[in-house]
């Protein structure tokens, strides 16, 4: 198993169902961030028995932004076709050169340590994707991936999510997770799930 931490493209911020551009991280919060990683990580597996990388060893000081396949292709049509991207586009609201590079960039992690296998979210299922199309560009065998549905946050509203205040961490005292818990609103709501038009081109 490869645990990566994305420390460059933490740099960037993921735009994945941001309906604006997020705050750039400095490298200060992104090596505060990646200890709190940690913590949780040792919580349920066994670090021993893990590889852990960071994605700077491949992207920091090369191109592989900017040129993530070996011709120098990528399919930046798809990217903004999706549908975070087209409705921001459709809105009227900017979108930043580094959030386009964001996909690419993460999709070359999974070309760096050649992997057969990667997990995310519901909210990843584009980046896993294009993950396997740069993985064809560069000749390896394109990987599977594991998708799983999005845990609903505290606000009954939104995704769970440090970033909008409404997560549970499985790091914080007992009584805290306890509380939190018992604080979900007495209704459902469903995460929004991301297009799936990249999806048929891979199955295709």
């Amino acid at each position: 198993m490869v645990l990566i931490i994305g420390d460059y493209t933490a740099l960037i911020g993921d735009p994945s169902g941001r309906s604006e551009t997020r705050p750039m991280l400095s490298p200060e919060q992104i090596a505060a961030n990646a200890n709190t990683y940690f913590e949780q990580v040792d919580l349920v597996l066994d670090r021993q028995r893990m590889e852990v990388r960071y994605n700077s060893e491949w992207l920091a000081g090369n191109d592989c932004g900017r040129r993530p396949s070996p011709d120098g292709q990528g399919d930046t049509a798809a990217v903004l076709q999706r549908e975070d991207f087209a409705e921001r586009i459709k809105a009227g609201t900017a979108i930043g050169a580094h959030e386009i590079l964001y996909p690419f960039n993460q999709a070359y992690d999974s070309v760096a340590v050649n992997a057969d296998v990667e997990l995310g979210g519901t909210d990843q299922l584009f980046n896993l994707l294009f993950g396997r199309e740069i993985q064809k560009a560069y000749g390896q065998e394109p990987q599977d991936i594991a998708v799983f549905p999005l845990l609903e946050g505290t606000d009954g509203v939104q995704k769970m999510s440090k970033s909008l205040a409404n997560y549970i961490g499985i790091s914080e005292p007992p009584e805290e997770i306890y509380g939190k818990t018992c604080r979900f609103p007495m209704r459902s709501s469903r995460v929004r799930t991301p297009d799936l038009r990249l999806g048929r081109q891979a199955a295709g």
